[in-house]
Protein backbone atom coordinates (compact mmCIF):
# COMPACT_ATOMS: atom_id res chain seq x y z
CA UNK A 1 0.00 0.00 0.00
CA UNK A 2 3.41 2.16 0.97
CA UNK A 3 3.55 1.95 -3.24
CA UNK A 4 -0.15 3.19 -4.22
CA UNK A 5 -0.25 6.43 -1.84
CA UNK A 6 3.62 6.96 -3.24
CA UNK A 7 1.87 6.88 -7.15
CA UNK A 8 -0.93 8.41 -5.68
CA UNK A 9 0.71 11.33 -4.51
CA UNK A 10 2.42 12.34 -7.95
CA UNK A 11 -0.87 12.73 -9.18
CA UNK A 12 -2.11 16.10 -10.46
CA UNK A 13 -2.46 17.30 -6.88
CA UNK A 14 -1.47 20.52 -7.76
CA UNK A 15 0.66 22.44 -4.94
CA UNK A 16 2.66 20.43 -1.78
CA UNK A 17 1.38 19.59 1.30
CA UNK A 18 2.94 23.16 2.75
CA UNK A 19 1.08 25.30 0.41
CA UNK A 20 -2.21 27.14 2.07
CA UNK A 21 -5.69 25.27 1.83
CA UNK A 22 -6.79 28.45 -0.44
CA UNK A 23 -4.11 28.08 -3.41
CA UNK A 24 -3.34 23.63 -2.96
CA UNK A 25 -6.14 23.66 -5.68
CA UNK A 26 -6.01 20.07 -7.84
CA UNK A 27 -4.11 21.00 -10.77
CA UNK A 28 -6.12 21.40 -14.20
CA UNK A 29 -9.75 20.18 -12.16
CA UNK A 30 -12.92 22.65 -11.29
CA UNK A 31 -13.07 23.87 -8.21
CA UNK A 32 -16.14 21.84 -6.76
CA UNK A 33 -19.08 23.58 -5.56
CA UNK A 34 -20.90 23.17 -2.11
CA UNK A 35 -24.40 23.62 -1.04
CA UNK A 36 -26.45 24.15 2.08
CA UNK A 37 -24.13 20.64 3.45
CA UNK A 38 -21.00 22.64 3.34
CA UNK A 39 -22.10 23.92 6.58
CA UNK A 40 -18.70 24.95 8.54
CA UNK A 41 -19.89 22.26 11.53
CA UNK A 42 -19.35 19.76 8.55
CA UNK A 43 -16.41 21.37 7.13
CA UNK A 44 -14.61 21.22 10.61
CA UNK A 45 -15.67 17.54 11.02
CA UNK A 46 -14.24 16.64 7.90
CA UNK A 47 -10.87 19.23 9.09
CA UNK A 48 -10.90 17.18 12.17
CA UNK A 49 -11.17 13.51 10.61
CA UNK A 50 -8.24 14.50 7.96
CA UNK A 51 -5.95 15.75 10.89
CA UNK A 52 -6.18 12.42 12.43
CA UNK A 53 -5.51 10.85 8.74
CA UNK A 54 -2.12 12.64 9.18
CA UNK A 55 -1.68 11.36 12.13
CA UNK A 56 -2.34 7.70 11.34
CA UNK A 57 -2.37 5.93 7.95
CA UNK A 58 -4.22 3.11 9.23
CA UNK A 59 -6.88 5.84 10.79
CA UNK A 60 -10.63 4.10 9.89
CA UNK A 61 -13.57 6.22 9.29
CA UNK A 62 -16.15 4.05 11.28
CA UNK A 63 -15.69 0.80 10.41
CA UNK A 64 -14.54 1.40 7.28
CA UNK A 65 -10.76 1.44 6.58
CA UNK A 66 -9.26 4.71 4.26
CA UNK A 67 -7.14 3.37 2.31
CA UNK A 68 -5.71 6.46 0.41
CA UNK A 69 -5.49 8.94 3.21
CA UNK A 70 -2.89 11.59 2.11
CA UNK A 71 -4.77 11.37 -1.27
CA UNK A 72 -8.10 12.40 0.61
CA UNK A 73 -6.29 14.62 2.58
CA UNK A 74 -5.00 17.11 -0.30
CA UNK A 75 -8.32 16.68 -1.99
CA UNK A 76 -10.42 18.25 0.73
CA UNK A 77 -7.31 20.54 1.60
CA UNK A 78 -7.77 22.37 -1.97
CA UNK A 79 -11.59 22.39 -1.30
CA UNK A 80 -11.24 24.27 2.13
CA UNK A 81 -12.39 20.96 3.45
CA UNK A 82 -16.62 21.28 2.01
CA UNK A 83 -18.19 18.62 0.88
CA UNK A 84 -18.33 17.39 -2.67
CA UNK A 85 -21.24 14.85 -2.66
CA UNK A 86 -23.79 17.64 -2.98
CA UNK A 87 -26.02 15.80 -5.29
CA UNK A 88 -27.61 12.49 -4.79
CA UNK A 89 -28.01 11.41 -8.50
CA UNK A 90 -24.20 11.18 -8.29
CA UNK A 91 -23.94 9.35 -5.33
CA UNK A 92 -26.55 6.67 -6.71
CA UNK A 93 -24.12 6.37 -10.00
CA UNK A 94 -20.95 5.70 -7.09
CA UNK A 95 -23.40 2.76 -5.68
CA UNK A 96 -23.94 1.26 -9.12
CA UNK A 97 -20.23 1.30 -10.25
CA UNK A 98 -19.09 -0.07 -6.94
CA UNK A 99 -21.44 -2.69 -7.62
CA UNK A 100 -20.31 -3.38 -10.95
CA UNK A 101 -16.73 -4.26 -9.87
CA UNK A 102 -17.88 -7.76 -8.91
CA UNK A 103 -18.31 -8.06 -12.64
CA UNK A 104 -14.20 -7.63 -12.69
CA UNK A 105 -13.29 -9.98 -10.18
CA UNK A 106 -13.14 -7.76 -7.66
CA UNK A 107 -14.82 -7.14 -4.53
CA UNK A 108 -18.05 -4.12 -3.93
CA UNK A 109 -17.53 -4.34 0.09
CA UNK A 110 -13.51 -3.06 -0.46
CA UNK A 111 -15.30 0.11 -1.23
CA UNK A 112 -17.23 0.63 1.57
CA UNK A 113 -20.11 -0.67 0.02
CA UNK A 114 -22.49 -1.16 3.30
CA UNK A 115 -21.38 1.71 5.09
CA UNK A 116 -22.23 3.91 1.81
CA UNK A 117 -25.52 2.30 1.15
CA UNK A 118 -26.70 2.27 5.16
CA UNK A 119 -25.94 6.00 5.00
CA UNK A 120 -28.17 6.36 1.60
CA UNK A 121 -30.66 4.60 3.03
CA UNK A 122 -30.86 6.77 5.86
CA UNK A 123 -29.28 9.95 5.66
CA UNK A 124 -26.80 11.22 8.48
CA UNK A 125 -28.11 13.82 10.63
CA UNK A 126 -25.37 14.68 12.14
CA UNK A 127 -22.12 16.75 11.16
CA UNK A 128 -19.91 14.38 12.32
CA UNK A 129 -21.62 11.57 10.73
CA UNK A 130 -21.99 13.75 7.49
CA UNK A 131 -18.42 13.94 7.80
CA UNK A 132 -17.81 9.86 7.86
CA UNK A 133 -20.47 9.68 4.82
CA UNK A 134 -18.30 12.24 2.71
CA UNK A 135 -15.12 10.87 3.17
CA UNK A 136 -16.57 7.05 3.01
CA UNK A 137 -17.85 8.18 -0.66
CA UNK A 138 -14.18 9.95 -1.72
CA UNK A 139 -12.26 7.81 -1.02
CA UNK A 140 -14.53 4.57 -2.48
CA UNK A 141 -14.66 6.74 -5.29
CA UNK A 142 -10.66 6.91 -5.66
CA UNK A 143 -9.96 3.58 -4.29
CA UNK A 144 -12.32 1.88 -7.01
CA UNK A 145 -10.94 3.75 -9.64
CA UNK A 146 -7.23 3.48 -8.89
CA UNK A 147 -7.75 -0.89 -8.83
CA UNK A 148 -9.85 -0.47 -11.86
CA UNK A 149 -7.04 1.24 -13.77
CA UNK A 150 -4.01 -0.44 -11.88
CA UNK A 151 -5.33 -3.64 -10.23
CA UNK A 152 -5.89 -4.14 -6.40
CA UNK A 153 -2.96 -6.12 -5.84
CA UNK A 154 0.40 -3.75 -5.45
CA UNK A 155 2.58 -6.36 -8.21
CA UNK A 156 5.45 -4.96 -6.43
CA UNK A 157 5.02 -6.90 -3.59
CA UNK A 158 4.15 -9.99 -5.39
CA UNK A 159 8.02 -9.73 -7.67
CA UNK A 160 10.25 -6.70 -6.88
CA UNK A 161 11.28 -7.36 -10.84
CA UNK A 162 8.22 -6.06 -11.74
CA UNK A 163 8.71 -2.31 -13.32
CA UNK A 164 5.42 -1.22 -14.67
CA UNK A 165 4.15 0.49 -11.65
CA UNK A 166 4.61 3.77 -12.60
CA UNK A 167 3.10 4.88 -15.78
CA UNK A 168 1.58 7.83 -17.29
CA UNK A 169 -2.02 5.67 -17.42
CA UNK A 170 -2.38 6.64 -13.78
CA UNK A 171 -1.93 10.58 -13.98
CA UNK A 172 -5.00 12.70 -13.81
CA UNK A 173 -7.15 10.01 -12.27
CA UNK A 174 -7.64 12.60 -9.73
CA UNK A 175 -8.74 15.42 -11.88
CA UNK A 176 -11.16 13.81 -13.34
CA UNK A 177 -12.59 12.51 -10.50
CA UNK A 178 -13.17 16.19 -9.47
CA UNK A 179 -14.26 17.36 -12.79
CA UNK A 180 -16.95 14.95 -12.47
CA UNK A 181 -18.01 15.70 -9.25
CA UNK A 182 -17.85 19.32 -10.10
CA UNK A 183 -20.33 18.56 -13.44
CA UNK A 184 -19.55 15.64 -15.60
CA UNK A 185 -20.84 12.13 -15.86
CA UNK A 186 -19.43 10.47 -12.84
CA UNK A 187 -19.70 7.07 -13.65
CA UNK A 188 -18.71 8.21 -17.68
CA UNK A 189 -14.93 9.44 -16.19
CA UNK A 190 -15.53 5.67 -13.80
CA UNK A 191 -15.34 3.94 -17.00
CA UNK A 192 -12.71 5.87 -18.44
CA UNK A 193 -10.41 3.94 -16.22
CA UNK A 194 -11.49 0.27 -16.55
CA UNK A 195 -9.65 -2.10 -19.28
CA UNK A 196 -11.32 -1.83 -22.68
CA UNK A 197 -9.08 -4.11 -23.87
CA UNK A 198 -10.74 -7.28 -26.00
CA UNK A 199 -8.27 -9.99 -24.33
CA UNK A 200 -9.52 -8.12 -20.68
CA UNK A 201 -13.30 -7.92 -21.44
CA UNK A 202 -13.31 -11.49 -23.09
CA UNK A 203 -12.16 -12.88 -19.33
CA UNK A 204 -14.67 -10.87 -17.81
CA UNK A 205 -17.03 -12.56 -19.87
CA UNK A 206 -15.40 -15.80 -19.52
CA UNK A 207 -16.19 -15.08 -15.30
CA UNK A 208 -19.51 -14.64 -16.35
CA UNK A 209 -19.39 -17.81 -17.89
CA UNK A 210 -18.36 -19.73 -14.83
CA UNK A 211 -19.99 -17.80 -12.13
CA UNK A 212 -23.06 -19.12 -14.45
CA UNK A 213 -22.03 -22.59 -13.94
CA UNK A 214 -21.36 -22.15 -10.10
CA UNK A 215 -24.71 -20.95 -9.68
CA UNK A 216 -26.31 -24.18 -11.44
CA UNK A 217 -24.13 -26.69 -9.05
CA UNK A 218 -20.85 -26.85 -11.00
CA UNK A 219 -19.71 -30.40 -11.92
CA UNK A 220 -19.06 -33.49 -9.57
CA UNK A 221 -15.58 -34.95 -9.46
CA UNK A 222 -15.28 -38.00 -12.08
CA UNK A 223 -13.69 -40.92 -9.85
CA UNK A 224 -9.61 -41.86 -10.06
CA UNK A 225 -9.57 -45.64 -12.58
CA UNK A 226 -7.22 -46.39 -14.89
CA UNK A 227 -6.39 -44.44 -18.01
CA UNK A 228 -9.38 -44.43 -21.29
CA UNK A 229 -6.25 -44.46 -24.06
CA UNK A 230 -8.44 -45.08 -26.77
CA UNK A 231 -12.19 -45.24 -28.34
CA UNK A 232 -14.15 -48.75 -27.81
CA UNK A 233 -12.99 -49.14 -24.11
CA UNK A 234 -15.69 -49.27 -21.90
CA UNK A 235 -15.84 -47.71 -18.25
CA UNK A 236 -18.41 -46.46 -15.49
CA UNK A 237 -17.54 -43.43 -15.52
CA UNK A 238 -18.36 -42.53 -19.12
CA UNK A 239 -22.07 -41.02 -17.99
CA UNK A 240 -19.69 -38.61 -15.53
CA UNK A 241 -16.99 -37.56 -17.98
CA UNK A 242 -19.27 -37.02 -20.43
CA UNK A 243 -21.67 -34.43 -18.24
CA UNK A 244 -18.39 -33.11 -17.03
CA UNK A 245 -17.60 -31.98 -20.98
CA UNK A 246 -21.08 -30.44 -21.22
CA UNK A 247 -20.93 -28.30 -18.62
CA UNK A 248 -17.88 -26.58 -19.91
CA UNK A 249 -18.91 -26.35 -23.86
CA UNK A 250 -16.16 -29.41 -25.39
CA UNK A 251 -19.69 -31.20 -26.20
CA UNK A 252 -22.23 -28.50 -27.80
CA UNK A 253 -25.56 -30.03 -26.79
CA UNK A 254 -26.08 -30.85 -23.40
CA UNK A 255 -26.86 -34.54 -23.22
CA UNK A 256 -28.68 -36.53 -20.95
CA UNK A 257 -26.48 -38.81 -18.50
CA UNK A 258 -28.46 -42.46 -19.61
CA UNK A 259 -28.23 -43.80 -15.92
CA UNK A 260 -29.14 -47.36 -16.94
CA UNK A 261 -25.67 -48.02 -17.49
CA UNK A 262 -26.38 -49.16 -21.14
CA UNK A 263 -23.56 -50.82 -22.89
CA UNK A 264 -23.24 -47.73 -24.99
CA UNK A 265 -23.39 -45.13 -22.24
CA UNK A 266 -20.28 -46.69 -20.56
CA UNK A 267 -18.65 -46.54 -24.19
CA UNK A 268 -15.51 -44.34 -24.79
CA UNK A 269 -16.62 -43.15 -27.86
CA UNK A 270 -14.96 -40.87 -30.54
CA UNK A 271 -16.96 -38.23 -30.05
CA UNK A 272 -16.20 -38.31 -26.45
CA UNK A 273 -12.30 -38.79 -27.55
CA UNK A 274 -12.62 -35.22 -29.44
CA UNK A 275 -14.18 -33.64 -26.35
CA UNK A 276 -11.27 -34.86 -24.52
CA UNK A 277 -8.88 -33.64 -26.73
CA UNK A 278 -10.74 -29.69 -27.17
CA UNK A 279 -10.34 -29.98 -22.91
CA UNK A 280 -6.98 -30.66 -23.02
CA UNK A 281 -6.10 -27.94 -25.61
CA UNK A 282 -8.01 -25.74 -23.48
CA UNK A 283 -6.56 -26.65 -20.35
CA UNK A 284 -2.40 -26.78 -22.38
CA UNK A 285 -2.24 -30.54 -21.87
CA UNK A 286 -0.73 -33.15 -24.12
CA UNK A 287 -3.64 -33.57 -26.60
CA UNK A 288 -3.59 -37.26 -26.61
CA UNK A 289 -7.43 -37.95 -25.88
CA UNK A 290 -6.18 -40.27 -22.92
CA UNK A 291 -8.10 -39.60 -19.84
CA UNK A 292 -5.16 -39.99 -17.00
CA UNK A 293 -3.98 -38.54 -14.06
CA UNK A 294 -3.03 -35.07 -15.54
CA UNK A 295 -6.04 -35.17 -17.41
CA UNK A 296 -8.12 -36.12 -14.93
CA UNK A 297 -6.69 -34.03 -12.10
CA UNK A 298 -7.90 -30.84 -14.38
CA UNK A 299 -11.14 -32.03 -14.90
CA UNK A 300 -11.76 -32.55 -11.27
CA UNK A 301 -10.31 -28.82 -10.51
CA UNK A 302 -13.85 -27.09 -8.67
CA UNK A 303 -14.94 -24.49 -10.48
CA UNK A 304 -14.80 -22.15 -7.71
CA UNK A 305 -10.80 -22.57 -8.10
CA UNK A 306 -11.38 -22.00 -12.09
CA UNK A 307 -13.16 -18.32 -10.90
CA UNK A 308 -10.48 -17.24 -8.61
CA UNK A 309 -7.70 -18.04 -11.22
CA UNK A 310 -9.82 -15.90 -13.56
CA UNK A 311 -10.39 -13.34 -10.83
CA UNK A 312 -6.42 -13.08 -10.35
CA UNK A 313 -5.91 -12.87 -13.83
CA UNK A 314 -8.06 -10.16 -14.49
CA UNK A 315 -6.33 -8.18 -12.13
CA UNK A 316 -2.80 -9.52 -13.60
CA UNK A 317 -4.65 -7.74 -16.89
CA UNK A 318 -5.02 -4.37 -14.94
CA UNK A 319 -1.32 -4.59 -13.69
CA UNK A 320 -0.01 -3.71 -17.68
CA UNK A 321 -2.99 -4.15 -19.89
CA UNK A 322 -3.35 -0.15 -20.20
CA UNK A 323 0.23 0.49 -20.31
CA UNK A 324 0.42 -1.53 -23.78
CA UNK A 325 1.76 0.37 -27.17
CA UNK A 326 -0.09 -0.66 -30.69
CA UNK A 327 3.43 -2.19 -31.20
CA UNK A 328 4.44 -4.61 -28.90
CA UNK A 329 5.54 -8.12 -27.90
CA UNK A 330 3.83 -10.38 -25.26
CA UNK A 331 5.32 -12.89 -23.42
CA UNK A 332 3.07 -15.42 -21.52
CA UNK A 333 5.52 -17.52 -19.36
CA UNK A 334 2.99 -19.45 -17.91
CA UNK A 335 1.65 -19.98 -21.30
CA UNK A 336 4.67 -20.95 -22.75
CA UNK A 337 3.98 -18.59 -25.74
CA UNK A 338 4.90 -15.15 -27.31
CA UNK A 339 2.67 -12.91 -29.63
CA UNK A 340 3.57 -9.78 -31.96
CA UNK A 341 1.12 -7.05 -32.29
CA UNK A 342 1.62 -4.40 -34.77
CA UNK A 343 -0.98 -1.33 -34.87
CA UNK A 344 -2.92 -3.32 -32.15
CA UNK A 345 -3.22 -5.99 -35.07
CA UNK A 346 -2.02 -10.06 -34.50
CA UNK A 347 1.18 -10.14 -36.73
CA UNK A 348 2.76 -13.45 -35.00
CA UNK A 349 2.96 -16.04 -32.70
CA UNK A 350 5.30 -18.88 -31.61
CA UNK A 351 5.75 -21.80 -28.49
CA UNK A 352 8.25 -20.78 -26.38
CA UNK A 353 10.24 -22.31 -23.82
CA UNK A 354 11.11 -20.31 -20.26
CA UNK A 355 13.03 -21.20 -17.03
CA UNK A 356 12.81 -24.04 -15.20
CA UNK A 357 11.28 -23.48 -11.71
CA UNK A 358 14.48 -23.31 -10.63
CA UNK A 359 15.73 -20.39 -13.05
CA UNK A 360 12.54 -18.47 -13.14
CA UNK A 361 11.53 -16.21 -16.40
CA UNK A 362 11.39 -12.66 -13.85
CA UNK A 363 8.10 -10.69 -15.43
CA UNK A 364 9.11 -7.02 -16.62
CA UNK A 365 8.92 -4.91 -19.19
CA UNK A 366 11.53 -3.19 -21.52
CA UNK A 367 12.75 -2.05 -24.89
CA UNK A 368 13.46 -4.40 -27.84
CA UNK A 369 16.42 -2.85 -29.72
CA UNK A 370 18.44 -5.16 -31.82
CA UNK A 371 19.41 -8.74 -33.10
CA UNK A 372 22.34 -10.25 -33.28
CA UNK A 373 22.87 -13.00 -36.21
CA UNK A 374 25.23 -16.29 -35.32
CA UNK A 375 26.06 -15.17 -31.69
CA UNK A 376 28.79 -16.12 -29.16
CA UNK A 377 27.25 -17.34 -25.94
CA UNK A 378 28.76 -16.25 -22.33
CA UNK A 379 27.95 -18.42 -19.78
CA UNK A 380 26.14 -15.33 -17.52
CA UNK A 381 27.39 -14.95 -13.51
CA UNK A 382 24.19 -17.08 -12.14
CA UNK A 383 24.81 -20.18 -14.10
CA UNK A 384 28.85 -19.50 -13.59
CA UNK A 385 27.92 -19.61 -10.04
CA UNK A 386 25.32 -22.57 -9.37
CA UNK A 387 26.25 -24.94 -12.30
CA UNK A 388 29.59 -24.42 -14.84
CA UNK A 389 32.06 -23.88 -12.18
CA UNK A 390 31.49 -26.29 -9.88
CA UNK A 391 31.10 -28.68 -12.47
CA UNK A 392 34.23 -27.46 -13.87
CA UNK A 393 36.30 -28.54 -10.62
CA UNK A 394 34.34 -31.65 -10.36
CA UNK A 395 35.91 -32.47 -14.17
CA UNK A 396 37.25 -30.11 -16.44
CA UNK A 397 35.78 -32.19 -19.54
CA UNK A 398 32.72 -29.89 -18.76
CA UNK A 399 34.10 -27.63 -20.94
CA UNK A 400 35.00 -29.45 -23.91
CA UNK A 401 31.78 -31.49 -23.60
CA UNK A 402 29.86 -28.07 -23.79
CA UNK A 403 31.38 -26.51 -26.55
CA UNK A 404 32.69 -24.00 -23.84
CA UNK A 405 36.57 -21.72 -24.58
CA UNK A 406 38.35 -19.70 -21.37
CA UNK A 407 38.59 -16.25 -22.27
CA UNK A 408 41.05 -14.18 -20.46
CA UNK A 409 40.51 -10.36 -19.89
CA UNK A 410 42.26 -9.43 -23.04
CA UNK A 411 39.93 -12.07 -25.17
CA UNK A 412 42.51 -14.70 -25.49
CA UNK A 413 41.44 -18.05 -25.05
CA UNK A 414 43.01 -19.84 -22.57
CA UNK A 415 44.24 -23.23 -22.60
CA UNK A 416 41.59 -24.79 -18.99
CA UNK A 417 44.37 -27.39 -17.69
CA UNK A 418 46.44 -23.92 -17.13
CA UNK A 419 43.80 -22.89 -14.69
CA UNK A 420 43.89 -23.59 -11.34
CA UNK A 421 40.24 -23.93 -10.78
CA UNK A 422 39.50 -24.92 -7.38
CA UNK A 423 41.41 -21.49 -6.21
CA UNK A 424 38.77 -19.48 -7.64
CA UNK A 425 34.91 -18.78 -7.06
CA UNK A 426 33.05 -17.28 -9.42
CA UNK A 427 33.19 -13.49 -8.41
CA UNK A 428 36.74 -13.99 -8.24
CA UNK A 429 37.28 -16.27 -11.44
CA UNK A 430 39.44 -13.73 -13.91
CA UNK A 431 38.14 -15.31 -16.80
CA UNK A 432 34.50 -15.93 -19.12
CA UNK A 433 33.41 -19.08 -20.07
CA UNK A 434 32.44 -18.41 -23.96
CA UNK A 435 30.51 -20.69 -26.71
CA UNK A 436 31.32 -19.56 -30.02
CA UNK A 437 28.61 -19.93 -33.53
CA UNK A 438 27.74 -22.87 -34.49
CA UNK A 439 25.58 -25.66 -34.59
CA UNK A 440 25.85 -25.86 -31.02
CA UNK A 441 25.63 -22.76 -29.26
CA UNK A 442 23.20 -22.58 -26.81
CA UNK A 443 21.62 -19.51 -28.51
CA UNK A 444 21.34 -21.13 -31.61
CA UNK A 445 21.32 -18.53 -34.84
CA UNK A 446 19.91 -15.52 -33.29
CA UNK A 447 19.10 -13.79 -30.53
CA UNK A 448 16.94 -10.59 -29.60
CA UNK A 449 18.22 -8.14 -27.63
CA UNK A 450 16.34 -5.72 -25.10
CA UNK A 451 18.59 -4.57 -22.36
CA UNK A 452 17.75 -5.36 -18.80
CA UNK A 453 19.46 -6.40 -15.66
CA UNK A 454 18.58 -9.79 -15.37
CA UNK A 455 20.40 -10.64 -18.92
CA UNK A 456 17.32 -12.24 -20.43
CA UNK A 457 16.67 -12.19 -23.93
CA UNK A 458 14.82 -14.23 -26.82
CA UNK A 459 16.87 -17.04 -28.97
CA UNK A 460 16.90 -19.54 -31.07
CA UNK A 461 18.15 -23.13 -29.96
CA UNK A 462 19.19 -26.48 -31.27
CA UNK A 463 16.80 -28.41 -28.93
CA UNK A 464 13.68 -28.15 -31.04
CA UNK A 465 12.26 -31.02 -29.76
CA UNK A 466 11.76 -29.34 -26.64
CA UNK A 467 8.74 -27.51 -28.37
CA UNK A 468 6.36 -30.70 -28.85
CA UNK A 469 6.22 -30.48 -25.05
CA UNK A 470 2.60 -29.18 -23.35
CA UNK A 471 4.83 -27.52 -20.29
CA UNK A 472 8.03 -25.92 -21.82
CA UNK A 473 9.79 -24.79 -18.31
CA UNK A 474 13.78 -26.41 -19.25
CA UNK A 475 15.31 -22.69 -19.75
CA UNK A 476 17.88 -20.70 -17.69
CA UNK A 477 15.31 -18.00 -17.54
CA UNK A 478 15.68 -16.85 -20.97
CA UNK A 479 13.41 -17.09 -23.45
CA UNK A 480 13.62 -19.77 -26.04
CA UNK A 481 11.95 -19.22 -29.79
CA UNK A 482 10.27 -22.10 -31.72
CA UNK A 483 10.69 -19.85 -35.21
CA UNK A 484 12.98 -17.17 -34.02
CA UNK A 485 13.96 -16.88 -38.36
CA UNK A 486 10.35 -16.04 -38.58
CA UNK A 487 10.63 -13.24 -36.27
CA UNK A 488 13.72 -11.84 -37.05
CA UNK A 489 12.07 -11.28 -40.94
CA UNK A 490 8.89 -9.62 -39.82
CA UNK A 491 11.01 -7.28 -37.32
CA UNK A 492 13.57 -6.08 -39.88
CA UNK A 493 11.53 -6.25 -42.63
CA UNK A 494 13.62 -8.89 -44.75
CA UNK A 495 12.83 -11.41 -47.04
CA UNK A 496 14.11 -15.44 -45.99
CA UNK A 497 16.83 -14.83 -48.26
CA UNK A 498 18.26 -12.56 -46.59
CA UNK A 499 18.24 -13.57 -43.28
CA UNK A 500 19.70 -17.17 -44.39
CA UNK A 501 22.50 -15.29 -46.56
CA UNK A 502 23.50 -13.47 -43.06
CA UNK A 503 23.32 -16.95 -41.02
CA UNK A 504 25.41 -18.67 -43.92
CA UNK A 505 27.96 -16.06 -43.34
CA UNK A 506 28.63 -17.49 -40.22
CA UNK A 507 30.09 -14.06 -38.99
CA UNK A 508 28.65 -12.79 -35.83
CA UNK A 509 26.43 -9.59 -36.88
CA UNK A 510 24.46 -7.04 -35.10
CA UNK A 511 21.37 -5.28 -36.83
CA UNK A 512 19.54 -2.63 -35.09
CA UNK A 513 15.84 -2.33 -35.43
CA UNK A 514 14.12 0.30 -37.23
CA UNK A 515 12.34 1.51 -34.31
CA UNK A 516 13.01 0.07 -30.61
CA UNK A 517 9.67 -2.11 -29.46
CA UNK A 518 8.20 -2.99 -26.12
CA UNK A 519 8.45 -6.34 -24.75
CA UNK A 520 6.15 -7.54 -21.93
CA UNK A 521 7.10 -10.65 -20.14
CA UNK A 522 3.82 -11.24 -18.56
CA UNK A 523 2.52 -14.25 -16.43
CA UNK A 524 -1.03 -15.43 -16.92
CA UNK A 525 -2.86 -18.42 -15.74
CA UNK A 526 -5.72 -18.09 -17.51
CA UNK A 527 -6.67 -16.08 -20.77
CA UNK A 528 -9.66 -16.36 -23.42
CA UNK A 529 -8.54 -16.88 -27.14
CA UNK A 530 -11.60 -17.35 -29.85
CA UNK A 531 -13.80 -16.90 -26.97
CA UNK A 532 -13.09 -19.63 -25.01
CA UNK A 533 -11.36 -19.55 -21.64
CA UNK A 534 -8.04 -20.81 -21.17
CA UNK A 535 -6.24 -22.15 -18.27
CA UNK A 536 -2.49 -22.88 -17.08
CA UNK A 537 -0.51 -24.60 -14.94
CA UNK A 538 1.03 -22.48 -12.13
CA UNK A 539 4.64 -23.68 -13.20
CA UNK A 540 5.97 -20.95 -10.38
CA UNK A 541 3.11 -21.58 -7.85
CA UNK A 542 2.32 -17.48 -8.11
CA UNK A 543 -1.21 -17.37 -8.04
CA UNK A 544 -1.46 -18.65 -4.38
CA UNK A 545 0.00 -15.23 -3.51
CA UNK A 546 -1.88 -12.97 -5.67
CA UNK A 547 -4.98 -14.53 -4.75
CA UNK A 548 -4.98 -14.09 -1.27
CA UNK A 549 -3.75 -10.33 -1.60
CA UNK A 550 -7.03 -9.83 -3.76
CA UNK A 551 -9.16 -11.54 -1.20
CA UNK A 552 -7.25 -9.68 1.75
CA UNK A 553 -10.08 -7.89 3.55
CA UNK A 554 -9.31 -4.04 4.72
CA UNK A 555 -8.94 -4.24 8.86
CA UNK A 556 -10.95 -2.03 10.93
CA UNK A 557 -10.85 0.08 14.09
CA UNK A 558 -13.48 2.54 15.69
CA UNK A 559 -13.08 6.61 15.18
CA UNK A 560 -13.88 8.52 18.23
CA UNK A 561 -16.44 11.73 17.24
CA UNK A 562 -14.36 14.95 16.61
CA UNK A 563 -15.03 17.64 19.35
CA UNK A 564 -14.43 21.20 19.18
Amino acid sequence: MVVILVLLLVFSLGSSAEASPQKNNVSGTKRVQSTSGGSSDVRENIRCHIEQLEEDVALQIGREKVAFNALLADFYRSNDFSPVWVKRSQITELLEAIKSVEADGLSPQDYHLDGIQEFYDDAPSSPFLKARYELLLTDAMFKMSYHLLHGKVDPEKIDSNWNLSKGENGNGLVGSLGNALAGDSLSAVISTFRPSHPKYTSLKEGLARYRYIAAGGGWMSIPDGPTIKEPGQYDDRMPALRRRLEITGEIEEFALVDTSYASSALLYSNELMDAVKRFQARLGLDVDGAVGPKTLRALNVPVSRRIDQIRLNLDRYRWFIQKLEPTFLLVNIAGFTVQYVENWNYRWGSRVIVGEPYWKTPVFKADMQYIIFNPSWNVPPGILRKEALPAIKNNTGYLARNGLQVIDRSGRVVNPASINWASYSASSLPYRLRQPPGTRNALGRVKFMFPNKHLVYLHDTPSKHLFDKSTRAFSHGCIRLQNPLELAEILLGWGEDDVQDVIAAGKTRTVHLPQRIPIFLVYLTALVENDEVLFRDDVYDRDEAVLSALKEPYPYKTVESCTF
